[in-house]
């Protein structure tokens, strides 16, 4: 990928994170590789990640191995680097991807708040959440109230909530959107209804360590 990569940190309560446009090509390469792993009984056993994961969702699989290290190098790592170095002002050595997987939920799926550190190795860094697809018809949940409707929505949380300081950042999924964030942020997927029980809303995650020069110690 030769184009220019843009992504913006912003600070909506005390940590940071990132937000970026997922490119078409990559979009394309995820969704083909997702493709092939559900069209092969024995890629979907092997890619299965269900079991790692806290989601009350339809399927998670592992993201083929080959497909994430073109993207990490042509895409994710520049982005981790500079939102890195905005912090801890410290040479980085390299950036590890430790696990990548897909989500595919179907109406009424959920993800309870959790956050990435309590299930896997404790010395993850940053995750993220992309989308790569949305369904059309995507519709409230039954009983949502219209004047604080968060249906399908991605909340992230932290902090104390009082007059001078927010707690919540809610995200409404869109295709192509790309958010970085700490991994401790708590975070909380809400179920979404459609006027199709067959739809999907597909996305991904991954775990990322920072590893910095050890020559010298980081700084803030």
């Amino acid at each position: 990928m030769k184009d220019k990569i843009n992504f913006k940190i912003f600070k909506p309560f005390g940590s940071s994170m990132a937000r970026a446009e997922l490119p078409l090509e990559l979009l394309k390469d995820f969704k083909d590789d997702l493709k092939k792993i559900r069209a092969d009984k024995k890629k979907q056993k092997d890619h299965d990640w269900g079991e790692r994961l806290v989601g009350h969702v339809a399927e998670e699989y592992l993201i083929t191995p080959e497909i994430m290290l073109k993207w990490k190098a042509a895409f994710f790592d520049p982005i981790i680097a500079s939102y890195t170095n905005a912090h801890i002002k410290q040479k980085i050595k390299s950036i590890l991807i430790n696990s990548a997987w897909y989500v595919i939920s179907k109406p009424g799926d959920y993800n309870p708040c959790h956050r990435h550190t309590e299930y896997v190795y404790p010395n993850y860094h940053l995750s993220c959440v992309g989308y790569l697809q949305i369904p059309d018809s995507m519709i409230p949940t039954e009983n949502a109230k219209q004047h604080n409707d968060f249906s399908g929505q991605t909340e992230f949380i932290e902090g104390s909530e009082n007059m001078f300081a927010d707690v919540n950042y809610r995200v409404m999924p869109e295709v192509r959107q790309w958010i970085l964030f700490p991994n401790n942020l708590s975070h909380v997927v809400y179920p979404f209804n459609s006027t199709n029980k067959d739809d999907e809303r597909i996305s991904f995650s991954f775990n990322a360590t920072i590893n910095f020069d050890t020559d010298n110690a980081p700084t803030n």
